[in-house]
């Protein structure tokens, strides 16, 4: 019990700065859409088409980076040289940021294609054009934060992200009214936002990292395959809540502004769990790289204790005041009334979301990124998506039903992913000092 409660309190304190930093990206696009929605109602409409159109390949790319800190870490309790590592991660980053910025303006010529109105199309071109570029410093911040977070250093990189959500507010109200740019201020804001956070985070992680020009192909390509499918599995998340708000959008009015609240309520709540699988991940790789079961096993029970803990208290406040929650974005009555039942749903939905993305940090640690994203497809697209349509059509329960759906393809998800992560661990536990190595021999063959 005693490992357990070290283990608790271990990655309790070392989550806290990477769940303030996960909540500050959030709040870059809430400020966005605030200052935005000031503007111009169709600034405000063009923004969100444009930020879904760029977000996927914003988790594609950062996706790839989370495979770099549990990688140094294991490769750190293993006592290797990890010098290549910053040069190697930030070469990794120009050249997939360059390719990402590249499918985005790629996207923004396609944007004629997709039937907006004129005004509105012209809008989402002009900010996808510049907000292109910033997925370079994107890439560049995620990479280093990521070496950092395997050194277990948090706290610059995150205190940067709830800073520069003051300078990026600050920066849209200048361009957007001052100089009554609109959307391309928007874009020039965010731009240069990313931009100044990435040096800023390059000129601290100088004086920590040992950034030199040594590249290993080796470990990019390594980096690249275990991490492709991270970003991916987001990527299908994503896809799944753009596909449920497009659907609740044509059911009226009052189910698709309470299921957007849900979206962006449930998005905040999520970042809790999701920064504590990252720091699990950490953790996990460190006792992989020392071949320690125990370690492992604790870390992954302290996880997903906490995780339950915030989707259990999150869970409970949905149910019990989803009225006061709703009622600090809307005062329309329907909406509100709709929403109550909306967000009873959404409680019970926090459980599976949980303990599916803590599992998944914990299968990160030990290596195993592909079928987690396998799993992912399968429940939410195969299992969820169909039961949800059947809740919300058949058995007429609107948006709720989708909702229903994804909470039952979560939970196959979260069965499918922790039956995984005992297995592995259960076949090759440390009995005898030999299970070590064929827990080794293991990892190494699965994905």
């Amino acid at each position: 019990m005693s490992a357990y409660l070290r283990s608790l309190k271990q990655i309790f304190l070392f989550s806290l700065p990477i769940i303030a930093g996960q909540l500050g990206q959030m709040l870059f696009g809430i400020g966005d859409i605030i200052v935005a929605g000031r503007y111009s109602t169709e600034v405000l409409s063009a923004l969100g088409i444009a930020t879904a159109i760029f977000s996927p390949f914003l988790l594609i790319g950062t996706g790839i980076t989370f495979a770099i800190s549990p990688l140094k870490a294991k490769m750190i309790a293993q006592h290797k040289n990890v010098d290549a590592l910053p040069g190697t991660t930030l070469l990794l980053a120009l050249i997939t940021g360059a390719v990402l910025s590249l499918l985005v303006v790629a996207a923004g010529f396609c944007v004629p294609l997709m039937g907006f109105e004129h005004p509105i199309e012209r809008l989402v071109f002009d900010y996808l054009i510049i907000c292109s570029v910033s997925l370079l410093p994107v890439m560049v911040f995620q990479v280093l934060k990521e070496n950092l977070q395997a050194m277990e250093k948090t706290l610059f990189a995150n205190g940067l992200i709830l800073f520069f959500n003051l300078v990026n507010l600050a920066a849209n109200v200048f361009f957007i009214f001052s100089l009554d740019l609109g959307i391309v201020g928007a874009a020039i804001a965010t731009t240069l936002s990313r931009t100044l956070m990435a040096l800023a985070l390059y000129a601290h992680a100088v004086h920590v990292l040992n950034i030199n020009r040594q590249v290993c192909v080796s470990t990019m390509l390594f980096i690249i395959r275990k991490g492709l499918p991270i970003g991916l599995n987001g990527l299908l998340v994503g896809l799944i809540f753009s596909l449920v708000t497009v659907l609740t959008g044509k059911m009226s009015v009052t189910a698709s502004a309470a299921n957007n609240i849900l979206i962006n309520v449930s998005s905040l709540t999520y970042m809790i769990p999701y920064a504590l699988a990252g720091a699990a991940s950490v953790k996990i790789a460190r006792a992989h790289g020392n071949r320690d079961v125990a370690k492992i096993t604790s870390y992954a029970l302290a996880t997903l204790s906490l995780g339950l803990l915030s989707a259990s208290v999150m869970g409970l406040l949905f149910y019990a005041v989803p009225e006061k929650i709703l009622a600090l974005a809307t005062g329309d009555p329907q909406v509100i009334q709709y929403g109550a039942t909306l967000f009873f749903v959404g409680a019970i939905y926090q459980i599976p979301d949980a303990i599916q993305v803590t599992i998944q940090g914990c299968l990160r640690g030990i290596e195993i990124t592909f079928r987690p994203m396998v799993y992912i497809f399968v429940g939410i697209w195969a299992v969820g998506f169909p039961a949800g349509c059947f809740f919300a059509y058949a058995k007429g329960m609107e948006a709720a039903g989708l909702w229903m759906g994804m909470a039952v393809g979560l939970t196959a998800v979260a069965i499918v992913n922790a039956t995984l992560f005992i297995r592995v661990l259960w076949k090759h536990r440390d009995t005898s000092g030999a299970g070590n190595q064929c827990l080794q021999t293991c990892l190494e063959t699965r994905g």
